[in-house]
């Protein structure tokens, strides 16, 4: 089932967002999918591209939004937006709770896992709150809609007098009963097999339970109890932890280095490819070692760079814009003109590199 969703307002990404697209494309099948999450229904809804991450030419322009209702009735959202500690999966959790109608421990996501997630964008510029959120509101509203029509049709009731409340579908004959559970059955997977509309309707704020309201944070306890797994805990078979020589300033060339010291350390692998230097190990300390050991052979040659009292006028003479701006309107050259008075003046500040998480 797909529903075709508008193209979002345009929002200026902020000046640290790549603007080139990714070189890959998520794409599993739905037996990867069931694999991965068990049985249940699978629901795949287009949502439009993001402006922070634009698809080359011959990539689709949509991305897939899915969402996996259980035999058990909990219902698991795919995003391949991260965690960082910003809140998000908190965030994302309420808003799909918010348009299923169902409560927040109904919901769970999996976030950033590349093996099973749509690729709708990476994490940056706060972006997730006016692009993300919409389109995972819009994907459970027509989850929620497809569960009242389902019900509808299999008791023949009019699906405008009936409404979901905690994953239950109200509104029924006495003795009726349907639920996402229900939904998921093989008895009502005929009844997926066609589009869910594009008019789907989104909670009214005046109607929000979940949205709005204080939510206590996702994961908050296994976080505080440190039962939380970040990624510096994961251990696979085989694997090396590496580390990067860096240059003694930006835009340094790597003259001349000596490895040997770092590859006489037992189970250390160093590489250099023009002026990248790289060492892996078992562990992090012994390839910092390596790392460390080989340093003090490194000679560089440095470029020159513009002093901070010159930095502002250098970044000017030298910037450049990879897209075309389509939010200017006006000139400010010609509204000056037409003013009473004009006051002028300059200011400049310390510079701030702005950089992805």
């Amino acid at each position: 089932m797909k529903t075709q969703l508008r193209e979002p307002e345009f929002t200026e990404p902020e000046r640290y967002e790549l603007h080139e697209g990714p070189f890959y494309h998520f794409d599993i099948s739905r037996r990867e999918f069931v694999q991965v999450l068990g049985a249940g229904v699978v629901l795949s809804v287009a949502v439009p591209r993001l402006f922070a991450q634009r698809a080359p030419e011959n990539r689709p322009t949509n991305l897939a939004q899915r969402l996996h209702i259980g035999a058990d009735g909990v219902i698991t959202v795919l995003t391949s937006k991260v965690e960082v500690g910003q809140g998000s999966r908190t965030q994302l959790t309420q808003a799909a709770a918010e348009e299923l109608r169902v409560p927040v421990d109904r919901v769970r996501f999996i976030m950033a896992d590349t093996a099973v997630v749509p690729d709708d964008g990476g994490t940056a510029g706060s972006g997730t709150t006016p692009r993300s959120v919409p389109a995972i509101r819009r994907g459970c509203a027509a989850a929620c809609q497809l569960l009242i029509d389902t019900a509808a049709a299999a008791f023949n009731a009019d699906a405008k007098r009936l409404s979901v409340r905690d994953g239950m579908v109200e509104g029924l004959a006495e003795g009726q009963q349907f639920s996402y559970a229900d939904l998921a059955s093989e008895k009502h997977s005929k009844a997926l097999q066609r589009e869910v509309a594009s008019g789907v309707s989104l909670a009214e704020v005046k109607e929000w339970r979940i949205l709005g309201t204080p939510v206590p944070r996702v994961g908050a306890s296994e976080i505080v109890t440190g039962a939380h797994r970040y990624p510096s805990d994961i251990r696979r078979p085989g694997m090396l932890y590496g580390k990067v020589l860096r240059p003694s300033s930006y835009g340094a060339q790597l003259e001349e280095i000596d490895l040997a010291p770092a590859k006489t350390s037992f189970g250390v692998t160093a590489i250099r490819d023009g002026d990248f230097v790289g060492f892996a190990a078992a562990t992090s300390f012994e390839a910092e070692l390596a790392r460390d050991e080989a340093a003090k052979t490194a000679k560089w040659k440095t470029a020159e760079h513009p002093s901070s009292d010159d930095l502002y006028s250098y970044l000017r003479s030298h910037a450049s814009s990879q897209r075309s701006r389509r939010d200017i309107t006006g000139s400010p050259d010609e509204t000056f003109k037409t003013a009473h008075k004009v006051l002028r003046e300059a200011y400049q500040i310390a510079y701030i590199q702005h950089a992805p998480m």
